[in-house]
């Protein structure tokens, strides 16, 4: 499967997998196929940031900083198979929070490559200069990484500076 998601990559397709949800079983690692060199594996964190402890940990079996980078996946705020809405936890949860902010960016920027996106994204991320094997590059910026990707070099947002309600 892994070798299925690199496959996708080289294809030109912009591959977003869930890290896993191993973090705290036995076997903690990320499973397939996140540890794909070409992917953007998406771990989990809360809404202050902080690491779930589900998330499936790093790095990949050759030493590559994986998770790439995390997103809210514990206590995520959805809609049910009902329409009722509610919470739920899980990588299955972060991925496509981001995949969806992904496929934003690369409508904004339909020139760049699927391997351009990804490390703009990466390059966005809280912790790029100094990444881990739990959050990976950290949480990504997607404003920042469209900067990165049109090649302004001057970023400064306000933190904080868009807020979203109800965020519950």
């Amino acid at each position: 499967i892994s070798k299925a998601a690199d496959l996708a990559a080289s294809k030109g397709m912009f591959v977003t997998v869930s890290a896993g949800n191993e973090g705290s079983g036995t076997w903690f690692r990320i499973t397939a196929p996140s540890d794909a060199d070409s992917v953007l594996c998406v771990g989990a964190v809360d809404s202050l940031g902080n690491l779930a402890g589900f998330s499936s940990r790093g790095p990949s079996y050759d030493g590559r900083v994986k998770p790439n980078t995390v997103a809210r996946g514990y206590k995520a705020y959805l809609a049910g198979p009902t329409g009722t809405l509610g919470f739920a936890n899980g990588t299955s949860f972060s991925c496509p929070i981001t995949a969806g902010a992904v496929a934003c960016l690369w409508q904004a920027e339909k020139n760049k490559t699927n391997m351009e996106l990804l490390h703009a994204i990466e390059e966005s991320a809280s912790q790029y200069l100094t990444p881990d094997s739990l959050k990976g590059y950290g949480i990504p910026n997607f404003c920042k990484a469209k900067d990165i990707l049109t090649g302004i070099s001057n970023y400064s947002a306000l933190e904080n500076a868009l807020t979203v309600y109800p965020n519950p």
